[in-house]
């Protein structure tokens, strides 16, 4: 008897412990994010869509902390909408999925900046770049490291019907890349990079994000960050929401979605979705991510994650705490990787950015090779690591050969511009085909115990701001204790013979 209650008295002060220790745990995360949060850019959105014309209203004040080492006499920001202008030069379409992205035929898409405001000092609306893909804020004064600046901006938003980060279907509305974003700064000047169609032309400074969105009360929300109140008046709701340190902001707007959700240690998975019977399951393969990369990586510090299904021409796209699922993926198999690659992209692209322009395959390479080793950790997925390796290297020298014998020559370089690739086709295999035996031979290399070291070792060291390609080869070297450089360019100069490839 006193056995017994000593063993239940032991068992509970065990549980208190883990419990503490838990709690202690995710509340040092959450002071990590204040604590960063602190010396942020702000952005203030106050957002109103209109169903009726399909446009989004903005009044927008950006509270931007020069966090350079140098001074700023103006800022620069992407106004990606315009690419979906019919006059645009750079099309975020390519012509082999322009039927698929325009179901109904082209529609166009644009925004609109009607007031500039610096300081509360009206100043020119300044369109610039090489496809009115720029605007040019000019300053009164120049803005020293550390200081801040606040501009104030009005526009309105032509939303295409159009099945893209950027646009609408027959069941979602999709805002991705909608809003004016500070563009980053780097070597002496602002980014410029055109929205293309290769990849995901576009990359982003940390920054805390407060959100009010009014739109028709029939629609359910789905948004980065947590939705902390919403009202409704005279049909129609407001929703104010609030994410801190992250790169961008997105939502998603359906009157067909059902949610349902569920806990993944201290955060809560959504799962937004139409016409899956299988959604319990689905829901399941964005909890299981969560918990996977956590223990692999290091802890996912936000209090949501949303898994949102959307009409959308790529199999999935990744914001900070929400992810798109491409609705027409015809294999469920499929449609969970897509959950699982797109929750990877939660680490690497949002909490260690990368410049996405120059070297998508630091991101995509690495969430493709980060997917398999889920399935390392989570058998019951029923995925032979092995077999999706030798498909990719078969697929990827197939490639290469077609490629020879159409046009005489390959290019193999896997560190390119995202333009620079000549279409859809290279681009997936140099970044995610390449991009994932890239990895797998960077493991078989080290190990797979120092490899996984050197992944934490390069989140811990990157965690919140934009690595290089150095700082991943620094990461690496640090726990392999082996010079890599050699290694990494023969794979990213296109100089590694993949027919001797395992």
């Amino acid at each position: 008897m006193k056995k017994s209650l000593k063993n239940k008295i032991s068992v509970f002060v065990v549980l208190v412990l883990i419990f503490s220790f838990s709690v202690i745990l995710f509340g040092c995360k959450n002071n990590q994010i204040k604590s960063q949060s602190k010396n942020l850019t702000n952005y203030s959105l106050n957002l109103t869509y209109d169903d009726s014309t399909k446009t989004l209203n903005g009044k927008q004040t950006v509270d931007y902390q020069n966090n350079l080492d140098t001074t700023l006499n103006k800022l620069e920001f992407h106004l990606y909408p315009n690419a979906f202008r019919k006059d645009a030069k750079f099309r975020p379409v390519s012509t082999a999925n322009y039927n698929k992205a325009y179901p109904n035929g082209f529609s166009e898409g644009w925004i609109d900046i009607s007031l500039v405001s610096v300081n509360g000092v009206n100043k020119e609306v300044l369109v610039a770049g090489s496809d009115n893909n720029m605007l040019v804020v000019n300053l009164d004064e120049e803005l020293f490291p550390l200081d801040r600046v606040q501009v104030e901006l009005e526009y309105n938003i032509k939303v295409p019907n159009c099945l893209h980060r950027f646009g609408y279907g027959d069941n979602t509305y999709n805002f991705g890349n909608f809003y004016p974003i500070v563009s980053v700064y780097e070597n002496g000047k602002f980014r410029e990079d055109n929205y293309g169609a290769n990849g995901d032309p576009f990359y982003s400074e940390m920054s805390n994000y407060n959100v009010q969105l009014t739109y028709d009360n029939d629609f359910v929300l789905a948004s980065s960050g947590e939705q902390i109140d919403t009202t409704e008046s005279e049909g129609k709701k407001t929703t104010k929401m609030t994410a801190n340190v992250v790169r961008d902001f997105a939502f998603v707007l359906s009157k067909d979605f059902s949610v349902i959700s569920k806990k993944a240690g201290k955060t809560t998975v959504f799962y937004y979705y139409f016409d899956d019977a299988t959604s319990t399951k689905s829901l399941q393969a964005g909890v299981d991510s969560i918990n996977t990369f956590n223990d692999l990586f290091g802890e996912y510090p936000y209090s949501t994650f949303s898994v949102v299904k959307a009409d959308f021409i790529h199999g999935g796209m990744e914001y900070p705490n929400l992810v798109y699922i491409a609705s027409d993926i015809e294999k469920y198999e499929d449609y969970l990787n897509v959950i699982v690659h797109e929750t990877a992209h939660q680490w690497w692209y949002n909490l260690v950015g990368s410049n996405a322009c120059d070297n998508a395959w630091q991101d995509e390479g690495l969430t493709e090779f980060s997917t398999l080793m889920f399935y390392r950790y989570n058998e019951g997925y029923n995925v032979n690591i092995q077999d999706s390796l030798n498909a990719s290297l078969s697929s990827y020298l197939l490639f290469t050969d077609i490629c020879q014998s159409v046009y005489g020559k390959v290019d193999s370089r896997m560190a390119r511009n995202v333009n620079d690739f000549s279409g859809d086709m290279e681009y997936v295999y140099m970044t995610y085909v390449k991009g994932v035996l890239f990895f797998d031979s960077l493991e078989d290399l080290i190990g797979e115990k120092a490899f996984l070291k050197g992944l934490k070792q390069y989140f811990n060291q990157n965690e919140y701001k934009i690595a290089s390609v150095d700082d991943m080869i620094s990461s690496f070297e640090l726990v392999s204790k082996r010079n890599l450089e050699s290694f990494f360019d023969s794979w990213l100069q296109g100089k590694v013979i993949l027919q001797n490839y395992k």
